[in-house]
């Protein structure tokens, strides 16, 4: 390629005028502006050179909104891809704070194919609870890795609870979309359930993150509520599906509808038992199977 085109073309002789006009040029900058033209053309050829070959990754990262989920300390990232592997190196504190979804990109020197999986490591004593990464190349799609077990990732795993290396793979390309019905009793709303979901058929298992529709307060009594979750392995005809309670309140269920993209009729499963859903053992179940 022909760097000085551009140049020219991000410069260009009216280019410069414009930005600073004739008169202002020598008024503000004097003898230095040729010193400060080179600069700049030089910055724009290395940028050039340097990112020419590139590949442009952009990633979210969903952080638990509990207890405390966000952290303060030193986070790394790797991510694991059929052609090879990209560093990110260190993922800004900002974007990790609890509740919140943070956003960052970087640039890899080469195509790293497809993603399967996103590892991510701290030697850190301050926990971290993410719930989702996501990765979109610069000409693909977004994929999606959860922390399907709600892993706490910390450096210090001796003293404190959690791992000092998380990886979390790719499981699909699927949507799933759950209906939940919150029962009419009292009390049976919750707003603090943290609730995952295991689907499983004649092809396999999938789990979801943490089902919750981001600004919206979800399982209020008696009411329905939808969730879509992507990036999930097509699993067939549904047989069971298992819950997993990792909030202390409590929740209780009439039914739960599931279907997919593939698969347009729901799978629907009553809860005949009436159970209580927590992970207070005094007030319910914190693992519940139906099939």
């Amino acid at each position: 390629a022909d760097c000085s085109s551009g140049v020219t073309a991000a410069y260009g002789s009216s280019g410069i005028t414009a930005e600073y006009g004739s008169s202002g040029i020598n008024a503000e900058y004097g003898d230095s502006l040729p010193l400060i033209m080179m600069t700049r053309s030089l910055l724009l050829l290395l940028g050039i050179l340097l990112l020419g070959d590139a590949y442009l990754y952009s990633f979210t990262a969903k952080v638990a909104n509990r207890g405390r989920a966000g952290t303060t300390g030193d986070v790394y990232m790797t991510v694991i891809g059929t052609k090879g592997n990209l560093s990110v190196g260190k993922v800004s504190k900002k974007e990790l704070k609890r509740g919140k979804t943070g956003r960052f990109s970087v640039y890899g020197k080469k195509n790293i194919g497809e993603i399967r999986c996103v590892r991510l490591s701290t030697t850190s004593k301050n926990s971290l609870l993410l719930d989702v990464v996501t990765v979109r190349p610069e000409y693909g799609v977004e994929s999606y890795y959860y922390n399907t077990k709600g892993v706490i990732l910390n450096g210090d795993p001796r003293r404190h609870s959690g791992v000092a290396s998380l990886q979390m793979c790719k499981q699909g390309e699927e949507h799933y979309y759950i209906t939940t019905r919150t029962s009419t009793e009292s009390r049976s709303q919750t707003n603090k359930i943290h609730l995952r979901m295991r689907l499983t058929g004649a092809l396999g298992t999938t789990t979801t993150g943490i089902i919750n529709n981001e600004g919206r307060n979800d399982f209020k009594r008696g009411e329905d509520d939808t969730f879509v979750v992507p990036g999930m392995k097509m699993v067939g005809k549904i047989r069971c599906i298992e819950l997993f309670a990792e909030g202390s309140d409590k929740w209780k269920f009439d039914y739960i509808e599931v279907h997919c993209d593939n698969y347009r009729a729901a799978y629907t499963f009553h809860n005949n038992r009436n159970i209580w859903i927590s992970n207070d053992s005094r007030e319910g179940e914190d693992v519940y199977k139906l099939c």
